[in-house]
């Protein structure tokens, strides 16, 4: 059983306790691959944001090590995903001498904004589109119905 927030009585247990992050997306719902589609994102995409959330500051070898997967593969994720504006990235030292990325998730309320704009304009662009096929189908049955008819005006 998860974690409730006393205050609201949400669940607030992470998604990863929840189930693996490997399995997360992995048999996307028709909902799911609407939002994977709407926002241009991949399954890999998904596990890597949830994984930058439940470990925030991360470098590319963690967040490999948290979705087991290469790490060729989670860097492709995080470009993408920092593209997408839902992840930061910042150059730093490490402890160890080295420099390199760490990657932090943008503020929720921020991501959720961001959704929210970009599924409203993708359904504003779904409804132009849906107009014009309407239109292309009204002037096609005129056409068609105009073609049938001979020149008293009655239906051959």
């Amino acid at each position: 059983m998860g974690e409730t927030d006393p205050s609201t009585g949400t669940d607030i247990t992470p998604l990863a306790e929840e189930q693996a992050i490997g399995e997360i997306f992995q048999d996307p719902s028709p909902a799911q691959e609407a939002l994977l589609s709407v926002f241009n994102l991949q399954e890999s995409h998904i596990r890597a944001y949830i994984a930058v959330v439940e470990h925030p500051g991360s470098k590319i070898d963690r967040i490999a090590e948290v979705v087991d997967r290469h790490r060729r593969y989670v860097a492709k994720s995080l470009r993408a995903l920092h593209d997408a504006g839902l992840v930061t990235r910042e150059e730093r030292t490490f402890e160890t001498g080295g420099r390199g990325l760490v990657y932090s998730p943008l503020p929720p309320e921020e991501v959720q904004s961001r959704f929210q704009n970009e599924l409203r304009d993708w359904l504003t662009e779904a409804e132009t589109e849906i107009s014009k096929i309407d239109r292309r189908i009204e002037i096609g049955t005129d056409s068609l119905y105009c073609a049938h008819r001979n020149e008293n005006g009655n239906r051959d």
